[in-house]
């Protein structure tokens, strides 16, 4: 028989298997003593894979606009070197000839000591008009500085009206033409002594102020102006604008019309008044050319017609995909890891259910105004659940670009509701705000989260970009693999893909609408752009995969795998329409109209 001391050992020792049983609940206690048995690695099928094939589209010219800017020289002393009008010869033979292409424009500049504007228009006509000799020929002064100070602003206004969209393709074409070197030129300074011939102008050397209308750019009191170091910058600072505002292409051309001395004083005689010195002239204006990245020409005007014949062909260009991503838009990058987003409206279901939201529709206080972008902008007048909030309401409930903002939101957020990727950055305005970046803001390069990855390649991935959850992101992003095919004799390239690990989840049904349990609309977006010119943006085309993922009991297609399809077709972003493009998958989800989804 044990001993009473045996026997309390043995209790305290059963006493202690029996904690250690209970705190180590993750592992099995059995009576041949302890075993340390893992627990079971459950694996979920929720992934889906994609291959396929997408070709960008050919070259278009008609949709590239061509703008030719004229800057003509209309001082009196072109009365004396062409004064048969030669040089408005050689701009109707060159215009006119382009006038029945309805992607060209025509704009106008004339100066002497001012400058006069014609906006840019598809006809000739009213261009040619501004150029004849009763138009204002005779003006004293050939103000460069003027001219050039009074392109750039035309040429920035134009730009700016035109929108990202057309002037990424637009190409400006600038005539600068003269007959002789600037006039006055003036040093800094205020000598009355001087005795220089460019204080004949009235304009050097001066205390008095500048009228309106004159020396545009002349902007204080004896500065320096028409120096040949200020006209070249002025020519760097219009070639800027193409840079600044992604424009297809900007040249500035250079025109010298000369005479001979004989022909000059055949119908002037003296033509020292008129500061006319063709080898101060021509370095300057080829320097012009130079910055203006054009070409400068020295024209015997009398004799030669055809010095215009420059390229005014419309931006051409095989198209390049710049840009490929997937998006499951019933999916949502959470802290727990990838979401439920049933109504596709960008907020997880458990938020929209704590937060008294509509799991099952985009706008839950029926405002038109999104449940995602409310909250994001409650503190700026904005509430989900109140459909008086905002007071001024949606005035314009249109998505003109596809982009999955409404005109009225993208006036608040400042994007242009025509435009799909306001700050181009190749990724929609929806989708940016989808995923926490900035549409109005190119941030595709900033590393919002510090998690060491950019917000461009979170999107890629499927994680998110403002939340530093490395470890669940890298659980669950998407992979990709893109190789580029040839180009093909019709200037079009086609690439083939594959992508991985898309997440499935099981969504909640959409009253009225069938088969929208467990729906899952894949979204594959492509942005292609012109080769080889200084374009900002492109166009976007879009293919759509619905899927269905009911958890363990049903996913569909079962393999995960959509091989090749030949139904898988991409559209232009705007013209994707969801109920006939999304490619439907067994119990046929194409028949979804909306209920809620992001049309």
């Amino acid at each position: 028989m044990a001993k009473l001391s045996e026997i309390r050992l043995s209790l305290r020792l059963v006493n202690k298997y029996i904690l250690i049983c209970a705190v180590l609940v993750s592992w099995a206690c059995s009576d041949a003593g302890l075993q340390l048995v893992p627990d079971p690695v459950v694996y979920v099928d929720d992934k889906l894979a994609v291959t396929g094939q997408v070709c960008t589209g050919p070259a278009d010219e008609v949709s590239f606009p061509v703008k030719i800017l004229i800057i003509m020289d209309q001082s009196a002393s072109l009365q004396c070197t062409d004064p048969g009008n030669n040089r408005l010869t050689a701009l109707n033979q060159a215009c006119g000839a382009l006038n029945s292409l309805p992607n060209v424009q025509y704009g106008v500049i004339g100066f002497a000591s001012w400058s006069t504007i014609t906006s840019f228009a598809g006809n000739w006509g009213v261009a040619s008009e501004a150029l004849a000799p009763e138009s204002g020929q005779g003006g004293p002064a050939t103000d460069y500085q003027g001219a050039l100070s009074t392109a750039l602003r035309v040429l920035e206004q134009d730009m700016i009206e035109s929108g990202p969209a057309e002037r990424s393709r637009t190409k400006y074409v600038v005539l600068f033409l003269s007959d002789g070197i600037p006039e006055p030129r003036c040093r800094a300074g205020c000598d009355d002594g001087d005795t220089t011939p460019d204080s004949l102008y009235g304009v050097c050397n001066t205390t008095q102020e500048i009228p309106d209308g004159v020396y545009v750019d002349m902007l204080s009191l004896c500065p320096d102006y028409n120096q040949p170091e200020q006209i070249v910058q002025k020519v760097q600072d219009i070639m800027s604008l193409g840079d600044y505002y992604g424009v297809g292409d900007l040249q500035l051309n250079a025109i010298l019309l000369f005479a001979s001395e004989a022909e000059i004083q055949a119908v002037c005689g003296d033509v020292s008044q008129f500061g006319y010195d063709k080898d101060e002239a021509v370095p300057l204006l080829r320097a012009m050319a130079e910055e203006g990245l054009g070409t400068f020409r020295d024209v015997h005007i009398s004799a030669e017609l055809d010095f215009l014949d420059f390229n005014y062909e419309s931006l051409i260009a095989p198209y390049q995909a710049a840009e490929f991503f997937v998006v499951n838009l019933n999916t949502v990058p959470t802290e727990a890891g990838v979401g439920i987003d049933s109504d596709g409206d960008g907020l997880a279901d458990d938020l929209e259910f704590a937060e008294g939201l509509n799991r099952l529709a985009r706008d839950s206080d029926g405002d038109w105004f999104g449940d995602q972008f409310e909250r994001k902008f409650a503190a700026k007048g904005f509430d989900p659940l109140d459909g008086s909030v905002p007071a001024m309401g949606c005035a314009d409930r249109s998505d003109r670009d596809a982009d999955g903002l409404l005109a009225c939101e993208e006036a608040f957020l400042g994007t242009d509701p025509r435009l799909p990727d306001h700050d181009g950055d190749r990724i929609p305005d929806g989708i940016e705000l989808r995923f926490g970046t900035d549409p109005a803001v190119h941030d595709t390069l900033i590393d919002h989260d510090f998690d060491g990855r950019l917000s461009g390649s979170e999107i890629r991935a499927g994680t998110s970009p403002i939340l530093a959850n490395e470890a669940d992101a890298l659980a669950d992003q998407i992979y990709y693999s893109v190789d580029q095919g040839p180009m093909n004799v019709d200037d079009t390239r086609c690439y083939d893909f594959s992508v991985q690990e898309i997440t499935l989840v099981p969504t909640l049904a959409i009253p009225d609408i069938p088969v929208s349990k467990g729906l899952n609309r894949v979204m594959i977006y492509t942005e292609e752009e012109p080769q080889n010119t200084t374009a900002t943006r492109g166009r976007f085309n879009v293919a759509c995969i619905h899927a269905r993922y009911l958890g363990d009991t049903y996913k569909d297609p079962p393999s995960g795998l959509i091989p090749n399809f030949s139904a898988l077709r991409f559209v232009e972003l705007q013209e994707f329409n969801p109920a006939t493009d999304c490619l439907g998958v067994g119990d046929d989800p194409s028949s979804l109209l909306d209920g809620g989804l992001p049309q």
